[in-house]
């Protein structure tokens, strides 16, 4: 578990992990490839300048399909770096869910098993029907929408383990994944894990790839029905944002508690870039970011062949030669002080998943991280960093472009509270080790409403607004729009980001991607959402 490049010097999420955010789509609109999801109203007047201001939702159109059976499979990525197929049968409110490729240990204390190949099947239930019961024996049902078509579209996973019973995963009943299932793409929550290492020795009582414990109870996830696998379809200039995770950090971390720079865990870090991906999968970079542009891609894109050599409808970038011998390759990441090293054959890649909504092209890129203990370092590999980006096309966006209500997972799953002493060797890295602020469902799923020149963001449980946003269309980098936090927003007391920050706004065809405090800060935040009305 470890990386090498600082990409940029900006900061972002993993939860394995990144995940990044991810995250992201929700209920569709209508049409088999519209996505949509939680319907709010547009906010106006009062409505976006007040944090506990409630909207109304519009009268429900048909937000996903009638029924869903195992012939229907999503396909898509999660901030944990995992490549994921999932399906849903609604008659028997249950789910299959194929991890393709996963570095997510599938137990606490070691990295070398992992989820990758295995397919659970579980329970869900709408959100409506999904019931808690407290100390004092009084039921509630925490995750009811406002509509019941929204409700008929929202699926809580109850349970879900593999067909041996090997594997099953862990459901913490206070803030259980949430999938929202629309019209040609599916969004939220996949389930989560604790993960926890002790490291490999490189000297007698010195450890490398140390990793904390910490427990997400889910991952931010986009999949999509239909997907291009055409590359050249996909060539083109684009801007990318997207956060990433390294889970036993790197050298220039530091907290009020630990001033001096170290490795101390869960690093976060965020992508904010642009470069041009050509037809033969290669990536060039911005000539005025370079290099800190291409972080996302190693060798050229290709479209990836399944096991049993049939070709898949996704693209894979492979590891390059590493910077410094004696490590093999690597896959590049973004980050200060990243210790990456291969020392035996080093699985670490990319994953881009293009949806194909309405026919304009969705790119989401994933980092699958690789770790693998051995003896000592010199039988380890360490490239474990994870997450998930969005692509957008370089080309100016009109204030029109971003309108009405979208539906997304975020970060805060992952990483709520990013704590920072200060810049060490011209980096600015924290540690996110903080756990109550990434249990909160109000919170890790958010409807956001856009209005122009302002945006907000809204519980989608309650409807009530948390954060307010002004949007300047500027546009210094074509498609990219600046955007500035009017107010805190909070999970419970723990402030993610603060009024005053500032960040960056781009969109793919009906699907946003939002980045807070990338560029120099220590504590990003990432969300992706999907067109709702």
């Amino acid at each position: 578990m470890v990386p090498f490049a600082r990409g940029q010097s900006i900061a972002a999420a993993a939860a394995s992990t990144l995940a990044l955010a991810t995250l992201l789509g929700g209920c569709g609109s209508g049409s088999s490839d519209n996505p949509a999801a939680i319907a709010v109203a547009p906010c106006s007047g009062a409505t976006c300048g007040s944090a506990s201001a409630t909207t109304r939702p519009d009268p429900p159109t048909q937000l996903c399909p009638t029924s869903l059976d195992y012939s229907t499979t999503f396909t898509g990525g999660s901030g944990s770096g995992e490549y994921i197929r999932v399906k849903f049968d609604t008659s028997k409110k249950q789910y299959q869910m194929t991890f393709v490729e996963s570095e997510v240990p599938t137990s606490s204390g070691q990295v070398n098993n992992t989820r990758a190949g295995m397919t659970i099947t579980g329970d869900f239930v709408n959100a409506n029907l999904y019931q808690l019961t407290d100390s004092n024996g009084h039921t509630s049902t925490p995750l009811t929408l406002p509509t019941a078509e929204q409700n008929r579209c929202a699926f809580v996973l109850k349970n879900g383990q593999t067909a041996d019973g090997s594997y099953a995963i862990t459901v913490n009943p206070q803030d259980p994944p949430v999938l929202y299932v629309g019209n040609g793409i599916v969004g939220g929550g996949i389930p989560g894990a604790t993960i926890q290492f002790n490291g490999v020795p490189i000297i007698p009582g010195f450890n490398a790839g140390v990793v904390p414990s910490k427990t997400f109870d889910y991952y931010p996830f986009i999949a999509f029905t239909n997907t291009i696998t055409d590359f050249s379809k996909v060539a083109g200039d684009y801007n990318e944002l997207g956060i990433r995770f390294t889970p036993e950090g790197g050298l220039f971390q530091t907290t009020p508690d630990n001033p001096a720079p170290a490795p101390l865990g869960w690093q976060v870090d965020a992508i904010q870039t642009s470069q041009t991906f050509k037809a033969d999968g290669s990536c060039a970079p911005d000539a005025a970011q370079a290099p800190n542009a291409c972080v996302s891609t190693g060798g050229n894109w290709t479209l990836r062949t399944n096991t049993d050599g049939s070709p898949d409808n996704v693209f894979v970038s492979g590891t390059l030669p590493a910077p410094q011998p004696p490590s093999g390759p690597l896959y590049p990441a973004v980050g200060g002080g990243l210790l990456q090293q291969s020392y035996t054959p080093n699985a670490a890649h990319g994953l881009m998943i293009v949806g194909n909504l309405n026919g304009q092209a969705v790119p989401v890129i994933i980092r699958v991280g690789y770790a693998h203990a051995g003896a000592d370092i010199s039988t380890s590999t360490l490239d474990d960093q994870i997450g998930i980006s969005l692509l957008s096309p370089v080309a100016t966006v009109q204030p029109s472009a971003f309108k009405g209500a979208f539906i997304g997972a975020n970060s805060v799953t992952a990483c709520g509270l990013v704590t920072a002493y200060g810049p060490a060797s011209g980096y600015s890295e924290g540690a996110c080790l903080d756990q109550a602020s990434t249990f909160n469902a109000g919170v890790n799923y958010t409807s956001t409403i856009f209005q122009s020149p302002s945006a907000a963001f809204m519980n989608p449980f309650t409807s009530t607004a948390a954060t307010n946003f002004a949007l300047d269309y500027t546009q210094t980098q074509p498609g990219v729009v600046q955007v500035t936090a009017e107010n805190n927003f909070n999970s419970g007391s723990t402030a993610v980001f603060k009024s005053g920050d500032t960040g960056a706004l781009i969109k793919a065809g009906s699907v946003f991607g939002l980045l807070m405090n990338g560029t120099n800060a220590p504590n990003p935040f990432f969300t992706i959402g999907a067109f709702v009305q």
